[in-house]
């Protein structure tokens, strides 16, 4: 079985998923890193294999402008391409892509953009889209979507969940008839924050019969009782027994209310960016930051039970020293602690969900922000 209900908290519609891909099989929930043009940015493969990372999501559409999808099919897909072993996603970023410098418009065609290394215009279709996703040989692949900014009007978003139904359609009939590579293909449920759009396009991209469903759209600047209304709302009209995948959220306390209401998956770059203005974030004094003076002289690790890397070789005057005197190299390092704390979260999160106990952990977050 692809996909199997392992435990399901009693209080909250938390669960474990176990998920299987053609890459090995990982247990729900779980968080990825973005791996936007398959690197991190300040950390490579080799860290995320030292911080416990066992999945990650990468931009399709901006590796296929570089270095292109022909070469990394060519030197054995993603995987061998960026020396990483665990699970890879790829989308095509719809907040990337909606970029100044990159978006130039979208119609029923699909999304025409500036190609960022030559000026070059391109379309990319439901078709084309799908078939570099292919080419790169990710383990998950995403429809293609149109994904309206917040705040839009009406008018906009239901243009855009008829565009997302009709590439859903296509991108599922090109994916069905070309995948012979055991990739899965996720469908992505838009409306904005206007429920009955989310309620009919959950409903209609259900029909499909996706081996699982990303709730795109969100976490991207609207107020955050309409996100959770919104997510809810796709949550009741869309299969209860597939992976469900927020896209972009990005809190600790955020990651864990989901979980509460069913979110098995999530992505952000939160937690990177978050370290790169020398913020982290620990179990045991909420968030700290290091640039300032009280740490000068601290000669604790950022947290004392972390066991990631930079907990166990560095003190928070070292880090703070580093910040101080402008190091680049400190970026690398606060962004390693963090994405170790995300997988530390999810752990505990599948630890409390097994005990009945999830709903201490949800309480205990509020202090993470």
């Amino acid at each position: 079985m692809q996909f199997e209900i392992i435990a399901q908290d009693k209080k909250t519609k938390a669960r474990i998923f176990k998920f299987k891909t053609k890459s090995g099989t990982i247990k729900t929930p779980f968080f990825m890193p973005v791996a936007t043009k398959a690197t991190g940015k300040f950390y490579d493969s080799n860290d995320m294999k030292k911080i416990k990372v066992k999945a990650i999501i990468a931009n399709a559409l901006l590796l296929s402008l570089e270095p292109s999808a022909a070469v990394i099919k060519s030197l054995g897909g993603i995987h061998r391409f960026m020396n990483f072993k665990g699970i890879i996603f790829t989308d095509s970023g719809g907040f990337q892509m909606y970029s100044e410098h990159l978006f130039l418009g979208v119609n029923e065609n699909g999304i025409r953009f500036r190609n960022p290394f030559t000026g070059q215009r391109i379309l990319c279709t439901p078709e084309k889209d799908m078939q570099i996703q292919l080419d790169i040989g990710s383990d998950v692949a995403m429809c293609l979507d149109d994904m309206p900014l917040y705040p839009a009007k009406k008018e906009r978003l239901i243009q855009s969940v008829k565009r997302t139904i009709a590439w859903a359609i296509r991108c599922k009939r090109y994916h069905d008839k070309h995948n012979n590579i055991n990739q899965l293909l996720f469908g992505i449920v838009q409306g904005g924050t206007d429920n009955s759009l989310r309620k009919i396009c959950a409903k209609k991209l259900s029909t499909l019969k996706f081996p699982g469903y990303a709730i795109g759209g969100l976490a991207i600047g609207e107020p955050e009782n309409l996100m959770w209304q919104a997510t809810k709302v796709t949550l009741k009209h869309i299969p209860e027994k597939t992976p469900k995948y927020l896209m972009g959220l990005g809190k600790p306390y955020q990651l864990l209310k989901a979980i509460s209401l069913g979110i098995d998956i999530f992505d952000s770059r939160y937690p990177t960016k978050t370290a790169r203005h020398n913020q982290v974030f620990t179990f045991s004094d909420s968030t700290l930051k290091l640039q300032r003076k009280i740490y000068k002289d601290d000669k604790n690790p950022i947290d004392k039970t972390c066991n990631c890397p930079v907990c166990q070789n560095y003190s928070r005057a070292y880090l703070h020293h580093l910040i101080k005197i402008k190091e680049p190299n400190v970026k690398r390092l606060l962004s390693l602690h963090n994405l170790y704390f995300y997988q530390c979260l999810m752990e505990k999160a599948q630890e409390s969900i097994e005990e009945n106990k999830f709903h201490k952990l949800l309480e205990e977050s509020k202090q993470w922000n």
